[in-house]
């Protein structure tokens, strides 16, 4: 039983910022200070991010991370699918029940219907979500 991992709360603080901040000049140090975590983690997570199309980034002296598409367009159901591992479900399935049992070897079965309606659900909302609407809503509107 493992934790759950940050990267797509992470990945969203990180493409919010890029939006609120889009006439500024954001770089990872930035990014790290905003996030309150190590700048080598919001690396890791931004070439996830650069992989599945989310943001662009220079290098050298004037190095800047941007968008690569307008907020409206990406939605967190993008940034959920770019942050997870190994396509991973949010609720994983324990297996290994002992086949006897007459609850034990049914509860996979059971919890995989469950687990799909949720995992639909949950990207259904995700899908009408975007960083766009985030900030606006939440950023922006906090700050007027």
């Amino acid at each position: 039983m493992g934790n759950r991992s940050q990267q797509f709360s992470v990945a969203v603080h990180i493409l919010c910022f890029l939006e609120f901040n889009k006439k500024g000049r954001t770089t990872s140090e930035l990014l790290a200070m905003s996030v309150n975590a190590n700048p080598a983690v919001i690396r890791r997570i931004m070439r996830k991010l650069t992989k599945a199309g989310l943001i662009t980034s220079t290098l050298g002296t004037n190095a800047a991370i941007s968008l690569a598409k307008k907020a409206d367009q990406i939605t967190l159901l993008d940034v959920y699918r770019a942050t997870m591992e190994d396509n991973q479900e949010i609720f994983m399935i324990h297996r290994d029940t002992n086949p006897t049992c007459p609850v034990g070897s049914k509860m996979p079965y059971l919890l995989d219907g469950v687990y799909t309606k949720v995992q639909t659900t949950m990207e259904n909302e995700l899908s009408g979500i975007t960083i766009d609407s985030m900030v606006k809503s939440g950023i922006i509107g906090i700050e007027s």
